[in-house]
């Protein structure tokens, strides 16, 4: 207690002052999406998206944004963006940050799968798609208020063997000015990455944590700031130290219009048998004594840096990932590189999105590396699943994915390659098809049927469907 009650001094005084923040945007939603689009076209250039979530009053902040930068000359797909955009933050628009919304989202997902593969479970928050027939439903309800926010999200999971009840997101938020002071339950997403993240992503389950940041960011002498700071421990039954502490910290620097950078760190440390006082924490925090006698823990650290070309005629997004896995003279090193490309609309097809990411942590010299640790041999895991990119340790991937716009519906098509060579050489493959269909301006419904080639084989078909209240 003593340690989050210096903690949220010291980040007040690093990052301080008055906004209202109300509850945060899904990681998942289609909105994020949308903004990045628009980031993307020219028409939101204070944005810092590589951290989410962010709340709704950021969303409000940024919608109203693009709507003062459009013009009548905007294409279709702009404008229908912009109308989604004006619906979802309506109330914030209109100055209301006070209100109760017993039922905001609901959600029903059908999915059949030939085995428990591979692609078929990645950045699902840790829910599992298990052999057979699988059935979730969820309910989102939330209240936002000028001070203390909240939301909650139970779900069921009905397998053909088992059934699950888990709260996959339930937190309290309070506002302090701009400062975000998180109590609880709910996904995270650091980085530029839209397929994976290295360091924070939605592979494994939430963690529950303390968390302190500013969804909207600070402007000194016009650059974007953006900070976060969280603590969790990690669960009890780990095979190796129960209850460790993770830890992490994150800035996000926009110093003009087309350019944002961000630096991030993160410390597994301390659990049952080992030190977690102030100077254990401070040691994690300050990357002092890993690899010595004594070591705090197992840290990483790295950088990222997305730069944002709204030519005209053709727009381009380029964003860069690198993390290093462990230090060397206290800087990281082993690094593992995220390379990505985003066009918001193709030459004079403004309804066709395309997005490539590569990624890659092979080294020829130090294998299986990656997420591994000689003290927390478990890895850098919740609940069984790696907390940051889900191809782990050893591999490249190539991700490629085209979309395509229409005016109620977007068809996206996917390909994925994965290679893996320790310990056992492989090479898998993921297509994947998915149609979304706007029923209503409240109600979606989501079509998706993949093919895996993976150590066997594996057909995965969705049917979902989404409302809106």
């Amino acid at each position: 207690m003593k340690l989050s009650a210096a903690l949220s001094f010291l980040l007040l005084f690093l990052v301080c002052t008055t906004v209202h923040a109300g509850t945060y945007l899904p990681v998942d939603s289609t909105f994020n999406d949308d903004f990045r689009f628009l980031e993307a076209e020219g028409l939101i250039v204070t944005s810092q998206l590589a951290t989410l979530p962010i709340s709704r009053s950021e969303g409000a902040r940024l919608t109203r944004e693009a709507l003062d930068r459009s013009g009548s000359d905007s294409s279709s797909r702009v404008a229908a963006v912009l109308r989604g955009l004006q619906r979802e933050f309506r109330k914030e628009l209109d100055g209301d940050f006070a209100y109760l919304t017993p039922a905001d989202t609901a959600t029903v997902e059908y999915s059949y799968s030939d085995r428990q593969g591979f692609f078929a479970q990645k950045n699902r928050d840790g829910v599992e798609i298990r052999r057979g027939s699988n059935i979730s439903a969820s309910l989102t309800s939330r209240f936002d208020s000028r001070y203390l926010s909240g939301a909650i999200k139970p779900e069921l999971d009905l397998y053909e063997d088992a059934t699950d009840f888990s709260f996959q997101k339930a937190y309290l938020l309070a506002n302090v000015g701009r400062e975000e002071f998180m109590l609880g339950k709910e996904s995270a997403w650091w980085g530029p990455g839209r397929n994976g993240a290295i360091l924070l992503s939605t592979n494994a389950e939430p963690l529950t944590m303390l968390k302190i940041s500013n969804s909207v960011p600070y402007f000194p002498f016009g650059v974007g700031v953006r900070g976060t700071f969280f603590i969790t421990r990690l669960e009890n039954d780990r095979s190796d130290v129960r209850r460790p502490i993770l830890n992490g910290i994150r800035l996000d620097l926009k110093p003009a219009p087309w350019l944002e950078f961000g630096l991030s760190k993160t410390a597994l440390y301390g659990g049952e048998g080992r030190d977690e006082d102030v100077p254990a924490f401070l040691d994690s925090v300050l990357i002092i004594g890993e690899n010595e006698a004594g070591e705090p823990g197992d840290q990483r650290a790295g950088f990222d840096a997305k730069v944002v070309v709204p030519w005209q005629r053709q727009p381009v997004t380029l964003y860069l990932d690198a993390t290093g896995e462990d230090q060397r003279n206290r800087f990281p090193a082993k690094w593992f590189w995220l390379f990505g490309l985003y066009l918001p609309h193709v030459l004079n097809l403004d309804n066709l999105e395309l997005l490539a990411e590569y990624s890659s942590n092979q080294d020829s010299y130090y294998k299986g590396m990656w997420y591994r640790h000689h003290i927390y041999t478990q890895g850098y895991t919740y609940e069984g699943r790696i907390i940051g990119h889900y191809v782990g340790s050893d591999a490249e991937d190539l991700f490629l994915q085209a979309r395509y716009n229409f005016e109620n519906a977007k068809l996206t098509l996917s390909y994925e390659q994965l290679r893996k060579d320790f310990p056992v050489k492989y090479n898998w493959e993921n297509y994947q098809a998915t149609a979304l269909a706007q029923l209503s301006e409240r109600t979606d419904l989501a079509v998706s049927v993949g093919y895996a080639r993976e150590a066997d084989s594996n057909t995965l078909l969705q049917i979902g469907l989404k409302h809106k209240f």
